[in-house]
């Protein structure tokens, strides 16, 4: 983690969890409060704090500027409550809440648990579909076992890191630094940070209830039982199939008729009506030609598709393609128009790279593809247009929408609306269609309702976790597509290449996942045996 070179003394303002300070960061620098021109007032619990001149290149120059800060303490619970107002000329940009000199300890209520805080530091983002937070609530373990958990109540996503930054010369001590985004698609020179929360407790889970509750509240999240983008088929779904079709280099794992004879083979040992085909690399090539989406002749072309679609569901098997929700290849014909003016761009106005490792050159470079904006509308039109001529022509029963739990706080729109639109001009023309996705945070679930586990350099991680409630109420969970096949440890297209996780824990949120390539069943039939039985443990357990 990087940091500033030097100390800077910010005014601080005592808690009863300890000082706190304010920074205000602009797109250009960093500002603090100019302690000269702090007025405080007290008023029963709350005390108010405004500054009408900032500070800046270390607190040896003022500047104008102004901040409100409003602290609100409930000393019987060990809770206080801050209100920041910021205004700065150049426009603000995010605003940092400071909780200084806490004991350093492990950071908690994560996806995949407690992790360390190396001397270095740590930092914790939101929103993240895959690892580190999919809602804005972190805690932060003390030597005497309790812990400071600091949240926010977002009524809409906002952007958010927690930054755990331990004493240059005292490790064992440590600022807890909350820092929140401005929203890029509104710049503002004002400034009104969502209140955040920061209290003591000894345990995770009455916070975490409290915090379930307002946030199923804010996002408008239908129980599971209740939604009505789900079709009856899904929750008799205990097993799915992630079939692997045509890397990115061209090699081949399992065509259309391959793909069909597994279901068929898998169908022998469980009811078919527990599987759902998921099919990464269907369209041919992974990733390579995305934003043009269509059956691959050397998989099997249009004859083989349809096969595979007639064949699962005389069997009561279901199938689902793989879409890509926000990327497309830059040497596409009408590029220029349909995804040009789109392209994803950071608040910083640059466009992210979005490249992975895809043919083992050991670089990151790839310059064909492109992350655009589901907010745009020409891209929006452009794939939905191509997921329901298909659905209609070959009847899969879903659309899996790659990447689409990816957040960027773009000054052009939304991510996370342009995915619900997305996801609303589909099932217009598709009402019974299924569409999944990749990855979760809060915001998305009242979206997409299955979506996959996410990973933390392939390590599974889930959604269902540090509360189950705010997962499993109203999602469901499969395993990502970088899950190893059993036989092998291949993940098949992903471009991860091998990992060693290839069986899911049985929960009610997170359904089994059988990875294949060619070779799979016949190379490891005791693995494959195992996650069958934890399919058919599921369906005893939940699908009742």
């Amino acid at each position: 983690m990087q940091d500033l070179s030097f100390r800077w003394p910010h005014p601080r303002f005592g808690t009863s969890l300890g000082p706190i300070s304010v920074r205000v960061h602009t797109g250009e620098n960093v500002y603090g409060l100019f302690p000269e021109a702090i007025e405080q007032t007290v008023e029963g619990d709350t005390t108010t704090i405004t500054c009408g001149e900032l500070s800046w290149a270390g607190g040896q120059l003022t500047g104008p500027g102004q901040v409100t800060v409003r602290i609100t303490q409930d000393q019987d619970q060990d809770l206080v409550r801050v209100r920041i107002d910021a205004r700065h000329p150049d426009g603000v940009r995010c605003v940092a809440l400071v909780l200084h000199d806490q004991p350093t300890g492990d950071v908690t209520a994560l996806r995949e648990g407690d992790l360390p805080v190396p001397a270095t530091g740590r930092v914790v983002r939101y929103p993240d579909g895959w690892f580190d937070l999919a809602t804005p609530l972190l805690g932060l373990r003390r030597p005497d076992g309790t812990i400071t958990v600091a949240r926010a109540e977002d009524e809409q996503v906002h952007s958010r890191r927690f930054a755990v930054v331990p004493h240059f010369g005292d490790p064992a001590t440590c600022e807890f630094e909350l820092i929140t985004d401005a929203d890029a698609t509104t710049p503002s020179t004002t400034f009104a940070v969502p209140v955040w929360e920061l209290r003591r407790v000894a345990k995770l889970d009455a916070v975490l209830a409290e915090h379930t509750a307002h946030t199923r509240t804010a996002y408008a999240l239908e129980k599971w039982d209740e939604r009505s983008d789900v079709p009856a088929w899904l929750r008799r779904t205990a097993l799915v199939l992630s079939l692997n079709g045509m890397h990115f280099t061209g090699r081949v794992f399992l065509d259309y008729d391959a793909m069909l004879d597994t279901i068929r083979r898998l169908a022998e040992r469980i009811d078919p009506r527990h599987i759902l085909a998921y099919l990464p690399g269907w369209e041919g090539r992974y990733y390579r030609w995305y934003g043009r989406f269509d059956v691959d002749e050397r998989l099997g072309g249009a004859a083989g598709f349809r096969r595979l679609i007639d064949g699962a569901h005389q069997l009561g098997a279901r199938v689902m393609p793989m879409f890509g929700a926000n990327v497309a290849s830059r040497d596409l014909p009408g590029f220029e128009q349909w995804a040009e003016p789109g392209r994803l761009l950071n608040a910083s106005g640059h466009a992210p790279i979005g490249s992975v490792d895809w043919d083992a050159s050991r670089h990151f470079d790839h310059g064909w593809g492109a992350l655009i904006n589901p907010a745009y509308a020409p891209w929006r039109t452009h794939l939905a247009e191509q997921i329901v001529g298909l659905r209609e022509e070959y009847g899969f029963d879903a659309a899996f929408l790659d990447i689409s739990a990816m957040y960027n706080n773009d000054p052009r729109g939304s991510t996370t609306e342009g995915l619900r639109l997305l996801v609303e001009q589909i099932r217009d023309r598709c009402p019974d269609l299924l569409i999944a996705g990749e990855g979760w945070f809060d915001a998305l679930g009242g979206i997409i309702p299955l979506v996959q586990t996410g990973h933390r350099d392939t390590v599974p991680t889930f959604h269902d976790q540090p509360a189950p409630e705010l997962f499993t109420a109203s999602n469901r969970s499969f395993g990502h597509v970088c899950l190893g096949d059993p036989a092998y440890g291949s993940t098949g297209c992903h471009e991860a290449g091998y990992n060693a996780h290839w069986r899911l824990p049985v929960r009610e949120g997170v359904i089994p996942t059988l990875t294949v390539v060619d070779g799979t069943l016949d190379d490891a039939p005791d693995r494959v045996a195992e996650v069958l039985r934890d399919a058919q443990e599921y369906a005893d357990k939940f699908l009742n």
